[in-house]
């Protein structure tokens, strides 16, 4: 509610100039009705009154504007508590995956129990197809050679030994994989990492799992899976 430095109330003017107004935006607060109200009735020509419905119908618009606005900040303060309870609830359905294995967009594998899925897409069905292993800093571990017959998803496992057939340390470890047509010429292919899943939290609203020390957003991952993944 915008106010000027006169003010109108049946047809009579006001002086209201040096009442100070908590309107910031741009609005008046109770208490700044109250002080306008009462420069009103101070001001007024005692010979001509203000009419008592005018006054009852100032103070009335102000109740029902004070109602409304209770009203709505009481609606506000509930959807925030709905939200809050679904964040929860989503939170504690989550949680479930803690310690499970999650696949995503990625080239992250994690080594559980002498086995690490590797899995990817080619474009076409490849001639050959090299896959190669690294430890979390890089270093060059194995590389096998799968057979794939298929473009769409192909899921393969690495029995957690290095080029000599010593056994590794299970956690982390990193995949690429280079794919040559018939035609001698590398083939595009798509990977998806795989990886423990520690914990989840919410940022910024949106479901997160912690894998690996990376942040997955839920809406990335693309499968869910026991830790023991009984490959070969």
């Amino acid at each position: 509610m915008l106010v000027s430095n006169t003010t109108t109330v049946d047809t009579k003017q006001y002086d209201t100039s040096d009442i100070e107004y908590n309107n910031t935006q741009g609005e008046l607060s109770q208490s700044d009705f109250l002080n306008l109200f009462i420069t009103q009735l101070q001001n007024q020509d005692p010979t001509d009154p203000m009419d008592d419905s005018a006054m009852m119908e100032q103070t009335a618009t102000f109740t029902q504007v004070e109602l409304l606005t209770s009203m709505e900040k009481s609606l506000s303060e509930i959807a925030g508590g709905a939200s809050n309870l679904n964040t929860q609830q989503l939170m504690m359905s989550a949680s479930g995956y803690i310690g499970k294995l999650v696949e995503f967009d990625g080239n992250n594998t994690y080594l559980s129990d002498g086995v690490a899925a590797v899995s990817f897409e080619a474009e076409e069905v490849p001639f050959k197809t090299t896959v190669t292993i690294k430890d979390s800093e890089g270093n060059f571990v194995r590389s096998f050679s799968p057979s794939v017959s298929d473009t769409d998803m192909n899921t393969f496992y690495w029995n957690g030994t290095d080029a000599d057939g010593n056994a590794v340390d299970e956690g982390k470890y990193t995949f690429s994989v280079v794919a040559i047509g018939t035609d001698g010429e590398k083939i595009d292919v798509h990977t998806y990492g795989n990886g423990l899943v520690t914990g989840v939290k919410t940022v910024d609203g949106e479901l997160v799992y912690e894998v690996d020390g990376s942040d997955i957003p839920a809406e990335d991952v693309t499968s869910v899976r026991d830790a023991t993944l009984g490959g070969a």
